[in-house]
């Protein structure tokens, strides 16, 4: 299985060639590297093929055993091993079709973090200014034969109708914090119509195979939908208001994923 790591170690001879021999020694294979210098350190990105023994938790242990700080560990897939540059030139050609999908472009891209590099945060910038540069798509119009069809990655499902996008669903995981945060979008014109609910089925049991407990879903306080799509799945969840808006807590079923020991 496929983790991404990014940690931050000290800027000293010998300190990656430490961090390489204590993944090596439980046979985790590091794929690729990115590093970002900082004064007095560099913050690391490193994606791995661990063993099935191996659990994210594990990950971090053997991450810190090398002196480093600050690890997070998030599940990816063989599309993480494209050159960084490559990654970001076909975001560029995925907003063509689609400018709206700036966020989720980040997200894959960069990863459910918290904190980015100076390198990272001009990156982003670029990006979300190409995509309010390029405007709002044209959303198809609803009609009695349109036939909506879904494509799913491993973090996220699209609802469409042609080449037209009128749904999406997000999610992002950051190991050692079980609860994975997921979006939610659809169409205003497409709405209540089933797609909603039928994104949300999808995005659970994507969210659930890599590995996550929890689906934490996060919406505007005038939301009125969040009741009634939780309704329309047949799911059990919980409501609360916060002073972010609404979020939606749901308890995901138990599949075979990633290891939830350790």
């Amino acid at each position: 299985m496929f983790f991404r790591i990014r940690t931050r170690l000290p800027d000293s001879p010998g300190a990656l060639a430490t961090l390489a021999r204590c993944l090596g020694d439980a046979e985790v294979n590091i794929l690729a590297l990115q590093i970002y210098p900082d004064l007095g350190s560099v913050t690391d990105d490193l994606v791995v093929e661990v063993p099935d023994a191996v659990s994210p938790s594990r990950l971090i242990e053997l991450t810190e055993s090398a002196g480093c700080t600050e690890v997070t560990v998030s599940v990816c897939s063989e599309h993480e091993l494209q050159d960084q540059p490559t990654q970001w030139l076909s975001a560029v050609r995925r907003l063509i079709d689609d400018p709206t999908r700036v966020q989720a472009e980040l997200t894959g891209l960069l990863g459910p973090r918290k904190n980015l590099s100076p390198t990272e945060q001009v990156r982003a910038a670029a990006l979300t200014d190409i995509a309010a540069a390029m405007g709002e798509p044209a959303t198809p119009v609803p009609n009695p034969g349109a036939v909506v069809t879904y494509d799913q990655t491993s973090t996220g499902v699209r609802a469409r109708v042609g080449n037209g996008v009128i749904g999406s669903a997000e999610f992002s995981q950051l190991f050692p914090v079980r609860p994975a945060e997921g979006t939610l979008e659809v169409a205003p014109a497409w709405r209540r119509m089933g797609i909603g609910s039928n994104l949300l089925r999808r995005l659970c049991v994507l969210a659930s195979e890599a590995g996550a407990e929890e689906l934490v879903l996060v919406a505007s306080a005038d939301e009125r939908g969040a009741a009634a799509l939780l309704a329309a799945t047949g799911m059990r969840g919980r409501i609360r208001l916060t002073s972010n808006g609404l979020s939606v807590h749901l308890t995901l079923p138990a599949t075979r994923g990633v290891s939830r020991s350790g």
